[in-house]
């Protein structure tokens, strides 16, 4: 555990560095960018994200899992060069697919071909990306969390450094974020993969193909729901709303997502490779409690944080036609600290290779998630869109964490999470009791509570 809490220090300060200097870019952003803009990068990131899950990117967990039962440097390595080179060639594929295909999903998003240049640049992207994915999931199974941090910091410098250039420079508005993203992953991609393929060779394992196969195909499907339950409301928005309502929304969401990366994203960097590597172990129960216990402590903090400042952080980093965005924060918090309960608390399922229930679970979810965007968001809007994501979060955890117990049972502690829970609720509610105060006033209160 003490390994994994300097190993997480580290993720977590490169996931600082790195999304903080993006974060402090937001003065800047939402200056050269309407709440509009913001709206119509959201949903061709978000259709270029539903066409990544057709490449099979769930087909990189199996790495993991299989890469620890691999009996032999061999078989482990055999493991890797197979992930690297089945994503290489499918992501390459769909690529070049989504940018064929630009005009018509460019039609079905945006009702023309108003946005098909956006939509083509955001597809060779992602046909860059798996030479990412498999490189930066090593780095992890080895224990290399400084070269993972400075891979992903590198990779952010070069896309905030293009983001001046071609946003300020050249004024190209939306199309500069995503042709920095473009430019980054093909980069970043190729180094990595060139520095892989010298580290563990370049071959494929049938045997490995079909075990990751096996593992990951019910795991492109249980995308498909949780893309449904993350980003479906986005597509609701645009129809009941306007662009604008849904920049306004993807905001306060990055907000609200802040809780999953620098909480559970830092901490799951290394404890997702970690926890198969016990699952054999006597005292594996006592490891995944304490993991669970550290975890919330890392992630209610932070959402605390974040949910108390939130109003005031965004007076200081965003022009006024955002602030709207800081209503629907809190509510997305307490999702995603039940989406990062679920992703450590599925266990059972993945050391049993019963994947197909965590599918089971996502579909769930999403079905409760679209009767929530029907209900709701055409009379409340993204205050309806934050509710329905809530509760279907919810409604997913429960019903993982439950079947992940059937299957293999273990005994978390929940009394320290019930206490951290409690307070940070506690604190949250005496800060919604302070008068209006200047910002520096109100940063002054809300950093003494």
């Amino acid at each position: 555990m003490k390994s994994v809490g300097k190993q997480t220090l580290i993720y977590g300060i490169g996931l600082l560095l790195a999304k903080g200097v993006g974060l402090l870019m937001l003065p800047l952003y939402t200056r050269y960018l309407t709440p509009a803009d913001y709206g119509i990068l959201e949903l061709v990131e978000m259709t270029l994200e539903l066409v990544s899950i057709v490449a099979g990117a769930q087909l990189a967990l199996g790495v993991f899992r299989f890469y620890h039962k691999a009996q032999t440097l061999k078989e482990k390595n055999a493991v890797v060069s197979t992930a690297l080179v089945a994503l290489a060639v499918s992501y390459g594929v769909v690529g070049v697919a989504g940018v064929l295909a630009a005009p018509l999903l460019s039609t079905l998003v945006f009702g023309s071909t108003v946005h098909v240049t956006l939509i083509r640049i955001a597809a060779a992207s992602l046909a860059f990306q798996s030479l990412v994915m498999v490189p930066f999931a090593y780095s992890r199974m080895r224990d290399r969390p400084v070269q993972f941090v400075i891979m992903t910091l590198v990779r952010t410098a070069i896309v905030l450094a293009l983001n001046v250039i071609f946003l300020m420079g050249m004024g190209w508005g939306v199309k500069s974020l995503l042709v920095s993203s473009l430019f980054a992953n093909l980069v970043i991609g190729v180094w990595m993969s060139v520095g892989l393929i010298r580290e563990v060779g370049l071959g494929f394992s049938r045997q490995a193909t079909r075990d990751l196969v096996r593992y990951g195909v019910p795991m492109v499907a249980t995308q498909l729901a949780t893309f449904v339950t993350t980003f479906g409301d986005r597509y609701f928005l645009l129809a009941a709303g306007d662009a604008t309502m849904v920049g306004l929304y993807s905001l306060g969401y990055q907000f609200g997502f802040l809780v999953a990366l620098f909480g559970a994203g830092a901490f799951m960097r290394v404890w997702d490779p970690r926890r198969f590597a016990v699952a054999d172990r006597p005292d594996r129960d006592e490891i995944y409690a304490q993991g669970f216990i550290y975890m919330n402590f890392l992630l209610i903090t932070i959402a605390l944080i974040t949910a108390v400042f939130i109003e005031d952080l965004l007076r200081i980093m965003v022009t006024p036609p955002f602030y709207a965005a800081a209503g629907i924060v809190p509510i997305v918090l307490v999702a995603y600290v039940l989406q990062s309960w679920t992703a450590i608390q599925d266990i059972g399922i993945l050391i049993r290779e019963r994947t197909e229930w965590v599918m089971i679970g996502n579909w769930i979810a999403a079905l409760t998630a679209l009767a929530g965007y029907f209900l709701l968001i055409p009379r409340y809007l993204m205050w309806g869109a934050a509710f329905a994501t809530l509760v279907a979060f919810a409604v997913r955890h429960v019903v993982i964490f439950s079947i992940s117990q059937k299957l293999c049972r273990v005994r978390y502690r929940w009394a320290p999470v019930t206490r951290l829970v409690i307070l940070a609720l506690v604190i949250y509610a005496v800060s919604r009791t302070l008068p209006e105060l200047s910002l520096w006033r109100s940063i002054t209160a809300r950093t003494f509570l």
